[in-house]
C-alpha cells in the first residue's frame, strides 16, 4: 500500500513539473519519502523511469527545450543514490534478524513438537473459545474418525464430561508460570461412537494475543495421551516421529533388562536400590476467591466461586458457620469435614480388613470434651482455638488448666455432622486412597482432597500453618 502510495505521488509529481517544464523541489522530496518508507528497488527504479519518460514525451509534444545540465542534477543524483544505499542496507540487516529468528522459532517449533511427541499421543490447538479447533494433526483426525480442523472439539465429549472441560479451561487461565499446564482425565467419542480413555494436557495462551484480534487465533494447546494399553494405542499411531523415540525407549529398556540378568548369572548384586516413583495422578482444578464470595456461593450461589449451593437451611448454617469458624478462630493448621453422619459411617465404619477408618490421636480427649456443643457455640470456637494454637512439641501444654488435655496430640480432623455438632475431633484418617495430584502441601491437604472425594456429599476445610485456607469439595 505503501509502494503504490509513494509511486503515484511519483507519477503525479512528474506529471505537474512537465507541464511547468522545472524539475522543482518536489522531485526531490517525493524521493527521499519513498526511501524513508523502504520502497523496494524494482518499484522505485519503475516509478522513476515512467516519470522521466513521461516528463521527455511531454516537453517534445510541446516543443519545449531537450537540453538538461547534468551538473546541476549530478550532485542531488549521488546523495539520493547514497541515501539509497544506506537505509537499503538498514532494511537489509533488520530482514536478516527476521529470517534467522523465523528460522531460529522454527527449529524451536519442530524440537518441541517432538519432545511433546514422547509425553502425547496426538495434539491440536483451540481457539480463543475454548472449543473450536484451528489445527490438529492426522492422529486426531483417525481418532475421531474425521476432519477435525474447524469442528467443535466440544463435541466428541460425552454430555457428563463438557463441564469439567470447561472447568478445566477456567484453571488452565489461572495457573502459576512454573506450573502452567492442566492434567485432565477424560473420554472422547471417536469413529464408530467409540469411546478412548484419555489424559488431556491443557495449556491457556490466550494472554498471548490481544482479545480484539479475533477469534481465530489460537488460545488452548491441548495434547492428547490415551489412557489404554499400548496395543490399542499403535491402532492409530502413525510411522512418523513417534516411532523412532518409542523404539529406542524400548530398546534402552531390554538393554537394561539383559544387563540386570547377566549381573545376576555372573552372582553380581547392584549396591544402589531402585528409585520408587511418585504416583501418576491428575491435577484438581483449583479457583481462587475471596472469603465473601465463598459465603456469598456457599449461600446463594452467586459470586466467583464455582460451587453448588446448599439447598438445606440447616446444613448451609453449618457450612458458613464452619467457614467463619476456620477464619477467624483457627490460630495454625486445621482440617474441618462436614457431611451426614450416615456418610461418615459409611466410609469409615466397615468392618472389614484394609477398609478406611478413623483413629483419634488424643484417646478421644476432644470428642468428648465438646459432646453435644454445636459449632457456633463460643466454648466450641475457644476449644477450636487452643487446639489449634501451636505449640513446640505439638501437645497440649503441661501446663495446661485442664488436667485431661495435658501432653495430648493437638493433631487430627474435625468430622461435623450437617447439623452441626461434632462426630469425631482429633480424628487420624487411614487408608483413604489418594485421588488428585496436589503440589507443594503436606498430609493434611491430601487427606482433605482424598475425604472430599470418599465421603458423598462432604465439604472440607483445610487451612495450612502459613494461613492459607481451601475449600475442597468433589
Amino acid at each position: 500500500i505503501f509502494e503504490a502510495y509513494f509511486c503515484c505521488m511519483l507519477l503525479l509529481g512528474g506529471a505537474l513539473r512537465s507541464y511547468h517544464g522545472c524539475p522543482g523541489p518536489a522531485n526531490i522530496v517525493v524521493l527521499y519519502s519513498m526511501i524513508i518508507a523502504g520502497v523496494r528497488f524494482n518499484p522505485l527504479i519503475i516509478s522513476l523511469f515512467v516519470a522521466f519518460l513521461g516528463t521527455l514525451v511531454h516537453r517534445a509534444t510541446n516543443g519545449m527545450s531537450m537540453s538538461m545540465d547534468p551538473s546541476s542534477h549530478l550532485g542531488v543524483l549521488a546523495l539520493v543514490v547514497l541515501s539509497w544505499l544506506v537505509i537499503a542496507r538498514a532494511q537489509q540487516s533488520e530482514l536478516r534478524c527476521l529470517f534467522d529468528a523465523q528460522r531460529c522459532l522454527a527449529v524451536k517449533s519442530n524440537a518441541s513438537a517432538k519432545l511433546l511427541s514422547t509425553v502425547c499421543d496426538a495434539a491440536c490447538w483451540l481457539a480463543a473459545d475454548g472449543s473450536t479447533i484451528l489445527e490438529s494433526d492426522p492422529r486426531v483426525d483417525e481418532v475421531l474418525g474425521c476432519k477435525a480442523q474447524g469442528t467443535d472439539f466440544v463435541c466428541y465429549l460425552p454430555d457428563e464430561e463438557k463441564k469439567r472441560f470447561h472447568m478445566a479451561l477456567v484453571s488452565a487461565g489461572t495457573r502459576h508460570v512454573l506450573d502452567p499446564v492442566v492434567l485432565l482425565p477424560s473420554t472422547l467419542r471417536g469413529a464408530g461412537s467409540r469411546q478412548y480413555e484419555m489424559d488431556l494436557f491443557i495449556e491457556d495462551v490466550r494472554a498471548e494475543w490481544d482479545a480484539s484480534e479475533g477469534r481465530n487465533l489460537p488460545g488452548f494447546l491441548v495434547g492428547i495421551r490415551l489412557a489404554v494399553p499400548e496395543q490399542a494405542a499403535s491402532s492409530f499411531m502413525t510411522e512418523c516421529d513417534l516411532e523412532a523415540p518409542v523404539k529406542l525407549l524400548r530398546r534402552c529398556d531390554q538393554i537394561a533388562l539383559e544387563s540386570d540378568a547377566a549381573s545376576s548369572r555372573n552372582g553380581e548384586t547392584m549396591s544402589l536400590p531402585e528409585t520408587l516413583r511418585s504416583a501418576q495422578l491428575p491435577y484438581p482444578i483449583f479457583q481462587t476467591c475471596t472469603q465473601e464470595a465463598l459465603h456469598r456461593a456457599l449461600y446463594s450461589g452467586t459470586g466467583d466461586a464455582d460451587v453448588p449451593t446448599i439447598e438445606c437451611p440447616l446444613a448451609r448454617d453449618t457450612v458458613l458457620a464452619t467457614l467463619e469458624l476456620i477464619c477467624n478462630h483457627a490460630l495454625g493448621g486445621a482440617l474441618v469435614c462436614i457431611a451426614e453422619a450416615k456418610a461418615f459411617e459409611h466410609v469409615f465404619g466397615a468392618e472389614v480388613p484394609n477398609a478406611a477408618c478413623t483413629r483419634s490421636s488424643d484417646q478421644g480427649y476432644m470428642t468428648d470434651y465438646l459432646r453435644g456443643i454445636h459449632v457456633r457455640d463460643a466454648r466450641f470456637q475457644d476449644a477450636f482455638r487452643e487446639f489449634t494454637r501451636p505449640t513446640h512439641n505439638d501437645r497440649w501444654p503441661e501446663d495446661y488448666p485442664d488436667e485431661l488435655a495435658r501432653g495430648r496430640p493437638k493433631d487430627g480432623a474435625f468430622l461435623l455432622s450437617m447439623d452441626g455438632y461434632r462426630v469425631q475431633c482429633s480424628a487420624k484418617l487411614l487408608g483413604l486412597a489418594p485421588v488428585a495430584r496436589w503440589e507443594s502441601v503436606g498430609t493434611k491437604h491430601e487427606a482433605a482432597l482424598a475425604c472430599a472425594w470418599a465421603i458423598p456429599g462432604a465439604f472440607v476445610f483445610v487451612k495450612s500453618d502459613s494461613g492459607s485456607l481451601h475449600f475442597v469439595q468433589r
